[in-house]
């Protein structure tokens, strides 16, 4: 007596922003010939925050004799801690008897609240979001299934925040800090001296803090672009994450800066806010661009075949500084000079091979 449960929300993908309704309908379809009792059916959305990662102790090294046998390794501690956003359960129904067959199980719905943190995925930590529904059975195992929701944080700026930091030999000016992710950060360095080598960096860095067996952070530092150009722009990655909220504090903690220096000197650093939504600017060292977050774009595995091909399209992080072939066609498409589109030539190609 198989059973299957379908949710069917009431959008074609599972992407909400925070403050948003859930809602939708579940459906339950029982194989065989046998009838299916439940004692009742529940569904909960659920969300929580997880960091985990091991670290060596330290200590006196020891001393492996001539005669040991055994694989000496380093001790080591595992850090963690856990932090549950979001737990609602509703009672669909009571008692049933279920028929061979395709059955409604009922609607439900759930409001997201407004201080959620972003879903995402980490290397030492992930914010996951769920829905759950429990099919409850007497006298066997409960039936479970889940659905994977993608929980946007919604974080928009109405100011551009220019930024403007000097030194004694050295200033590094933006015309904004507030961006969306695959947007260009702007920058120029004004040297006061000869030296003229700079190396300029945009950064993420993320903060993991664990509960066990002691409250710990760990913090991770990652170069996503660099130029060594005294004007010029950093792109930041389409799925970059949306930088956390500073009034909350959280086990993950994600923030931007963008950096320069010269190698005698220490580096000079401006943050910069990562968001949702960010109005367009007029400037010299940039063109009026539209700021959006693309919708089509996570860090969850819901929209994959998406991801494929646009994730890291227009990225500039070190791992992946060659622009791949999908990224060389849309800018082949958008350049001033294109002679035919590859609209033209597909529909050339079709009439010459397909029609005939």
């Amino acid at each position: 007596m198989p059973i299957n449960c379908e949710f069917n929300l009431s959008r074609a993908a599972a992407v909400y922003y925070t403050g948003e309704r859930v809602s939708g309908s579940l459906t339950v379809t029982v194989a065989g010939k046998k009838n299916a009792k439940l004692e009742g059916v529940s569904v909960t959305l659920h969300g929580v925050s997880t960091v985990h990662w091991r670290e060596s102790l330290r200590g006196a090294p020891e001393i492996e004799h001539n005669d040991s046998t055994g694989n000496l390794e380093c001790a080591k501690v595992d850090y963690s801690g856990s932090k549950v956003h979001v737990n609602q359960t509703k009672r669909l129904t009571e008692a049933i008897r279920l028929q061979p067959g395709t059955f409604p199980l009922g609607d439900f719905e759930f409001q997201l609240p407004e201080n959620l943190p972003a879903s995402c995925r980490l290397p030492f930590g992930s914010v996951d979001y769920v829905l759950k529904v429990v099919l409850e059975r007497r006298g066997t195992h409960n039936k479970c299934f889940q659905q994977r929701l993608v929980v946007r944080r919604c974080l928009e700026f109405g100011d551009l925040k220019p930024q403007y930091l000097e030194t004694s030999n050295v200033a590094l000016a933006l015309p904004r800090s507030v961006f969306v992710p695959g947007q260009s950060v702007s920058y120029e360095i004004y040297a006061k001296d000869a030296v003229q080598d700079f190396l300029t960096r945009l950064c993420s860095q993320i903060s993991y803090t664990s509960q066990r067996p002691n409250a710990k952070t760990k913090t991770r530092t990652q170069v996503l672009a660099e130029s060594s150009e005294l004007s010029g722009s950093l792109r930041l990655p389409l799925t970059a994450p949306i930088m956390s909220a500073s009034d909350q504090l959280e086990h993950i903690q994600i923030s931007y800066y963008i950096e320069t220096f010269n190698f005698p000197n220490a580096p000079i650093k401006l943050p910069i806010f990562v968001a949702t939504a960010a109005p367009p600017v007029n400037s010299s060292l940039e063109a009026s661009e539209l700021c959006f977050v693309n919708m089509a774009l996570s860090h969850g595995e819901l929209l994959r075949p998406v991801n494929q091909f646009l994730a890291h399209s227009c990225s500039r992080e070190l791992d992946g500084l060659a622009l791949n072939k999908h990224c060389e066609r849309i800018k082949l498409l958008k350049g001033p000079k294109r002679k035919q589109s590859y609209v033209q030539l597909a529909l050339k190609f079709f009439f010459r091979k397909v029609l005939p």
